[in-house]
Protein backbone atom coordinates (compact mmCIF):
# COMPACT_ATOMS: atom_id res chain seq x y z
CA UNK A 1 0.00 0.00 0.00
CA UNK A 2 1.34 3.10 -0.84
CA UNK A 3 1.09 6.08 1.69
CA UNK A 4 -1.14 8.39 0.17
CA UNK A 5 -3.86 5.39 -0.04
CA UNK A 6 -6.14 5.23 2.71
CA UNK A 7 -6.75 1.97 4.74
CA UNK A 8 -9.71 -0.25 4.07
CA UNK A 9 -12.46 0.06 6.79
CA UNK A 10 -14.70 -2.49 7.29
CA UNK A 11 -18.29 -2.63 8.37
CA UNK A 12 -18.11 -4.42 11.78
CA UNK A 13 -14.97 -1.43 12.45
CA UNK A 14 -17.19 1.19 10.95
CA UNK A 15 -20.09 0.24 13.26
CA UNK A 16 -17.86 -0.43 16.13
CA UNK A 17 -16.43 3.81 15.61
CA UNK A 18 -19.99 4.79 15.05
CA UNK A 19 -21.48 3.14 18.48
CA UNK A 20 -18.43 4.04 20.33
CA UNK A 21 -18.56 7.58 18.88
CA UNK A 22 -22.40 8.31 19.37
CA UNK A 23 -22.09 6.83 23.25
CA UNK A 24 -19.04 9.13 24.14
CA UNK A 25 -20.96 11.85 22.73
CA UNK A 26 -24.25 11.66 24.45
CA UNK A 27 -22.54 10.78 27.58
CA UNK A 28 -20.28 14.15 26.50
CA UNK A 29 -23.42 15.91 26.78
CA UNK A 30 -25.02 14.50 29.36
CA UNK A 31 -22.29 15.67 31.83
CA UNK A 32 -22.37 19.14 30.69
CA UNK A 33 -26.45 18.79 31.04
CA UNK A 34 -25.51 17.56 34.56
CA UNK A 35 -22.81 20.61 35.05
CA UNK A 36 -24.90 23.56 33.73
CA UNK A 37 -28.39 22.54 35.19
CA UNK A 38 -27.15 20.56 38.53
CA UNK A 39 -30.32 18.60 39.46
CA UNK A 40 -33.28 20.04 37.75
CA UNK A 41 -32.18 18.90 34.10
CA UNK A 42 -34.89 19.79 31.33
CA UNK A 43 -36.20 16.34 30.40
CA UNK A 44 -37.55 16.93 27.64
CA UNK A 45 -34.79 19.22 25.79
CA UNK A 46 -32.52 16.59 27.52
CA UNK A 47 -34.35 13.96 25.40
CA UNK A 48 -34.66 15.93 22.01
CA UNK A 49 -30.44 16.72 22.36
CA UNK A 50 -30.03 12.55 22.92
CA UNK A 51 -32.53 12.10 20.02
CA UNK A 52 -30.63 14.37 17.76
CA UNK A 53 -26.91 13.56 18.40
CA UNK A 54 -28.50 9.65 17.67
CA UNK A 55 -30.00 10.43 14.19
CA UNK A 56 -26.97 13.04 13.08
CA UNK A 57 -23.44 11.55 14.31
CA UNK A 58 -24.05 7.92 12.68
CA UNK A 59 -25.19 9.77 9.43
CA UNK A 60 -22.34 11.83 9.30
CA UNK A 61 -20.03 9.33 10.40
CA UNK A 62 -21.27 7.30 7.42
CA UNK A 63 -20.99 10.09 5.09
CA UNK A 64 -17.27 10.54 6.27
CA UNK A 65 -16.75 6.83 5.34
CA UNK A 66 -18.61 6.58 2.18
CA UNK A 67 -17.02 9.58 0.72
CA UNK A 68 -13.94 10.35 2.30
CA UNK A 69 -11.57 10.33 -1.38
CA UNK A 70 -13.86 13.46 -1.91
CA UNK A 71 -13.66 15.52 1.30
CA UNK A 72 -9.82 17.18 0.71
CA UNK A 73 -8.22 19.72 3.51
CA UNK A 74 -9.11 22.58 0.55
CA UNK A 75 -12.74 21.86 0.82
CA UNK A 76 -12.83 21.34 4.89
CA UNK A 77 -11.23 25.05 4.43
CA UNK A 78 -13.89 26.31 2.45
CA UNK A 79 -16.42 24.83 4.70
CA UNK A 80 -14.55 26.78 7.62
CA UNK A 81 -14.74 29.65 5.74
CA UNK A 82 -18.32 29.95 4.79
CA UNK A 83 -19.66 28.77 8.61
CA UNK A 84 -17.37 31.84 9.90
CA UNK A 85 -18.67 34.20 7.52
CA UNK A 86 -21.87 33.16 8.23
CA UNK A 87 -21.90 32.88 11.94
CA UNK A 88 -20.10 36.28 12.13
CA UNK A 89 -23.46 37.97 9.33
CA UNK A 90 -26.20 36.12 11.93
CA UNK A 91 -24.40 37.42 15.19
CA UNK A 92 -23.61 40.90 13.64
CA UNK A 93 -27.83 41.12 12.75
CA UNK A 94 -28.55 39.48 16.20
CA UNK A 95 -26.55 42.32 18.18
CA UNK A 96 -28.27 44.83 15.67
CA UNK A 97 -31.76 43.92 15.99
CA UNK A 98 -31.91 42.31 19.67
CA UNK A 99 -29.12 44.28 21.77
CA UNK A 100 -25.72 42.78 22.55
CA UNK A 101 -25.66 39.84 24.79
CA UNK A 102 -22.50 37.88 25.54
CA UNK A 103 -23.49 34.98 23.45
CA UNK A 104 -23.71 37.10 20.06
CA UNK A 105 -20.07 38.24 20.70
CA UNK A 106 -18.97 34.90 21.60
CA UNK A 107 -20.52 33.68 18.52
CA UNK A 108 -18.86 36.52 16.60
CA UNK A 109 -15.59 35.56 18.01
CA UNK A 110 -16.12 31.30 17.03
CA UNK A 111 -16.69 32.88 13.68
CA UNK A 112 -13.08 34.50 13.38
CA UNK A 113 -11.64 31.79 14.31
CA UNK A 114 -13.52 29.98 11.98
CA UNK A 115 -12.69 32.10 9.41
CA UNK A 116 -8.86 32.32 10.53
CA UNK A 117 -8.88 28.52 9.92
CA UNK A 118 -8.47 26.08 12.38
CA UNK A 119 -5.32 23.66 13.16
CA UNK A 120 -8.11 20.58 12.59
CA UNK A 121 -7.39 19.74 9.05
CA UNK A 122 -3.72 21.14 8.97
CA UNK A 123 -1.20 18.86 8.04
CA UNK A 124 1.35 17.46 10.59
CA UNK A 125 4.80 17.58 9.01
CA UNK A 126 6.27 14.33 9.15
CA UNK A 127 8.59 12.18 11.73
CA UNK A 128 12.21 11.82 10.87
Amino acid sequence: MENNQLPKIDNKLLIKKILANTAAAIVFGLILIFISYGKAIPVKATLIAIGICIVVLPTSILFAAKYRNYITPDKIRKFFLILGILMVIVNLTLIIIGGGKNEYYLGIALGFYFISGPSIYKPTPPKN
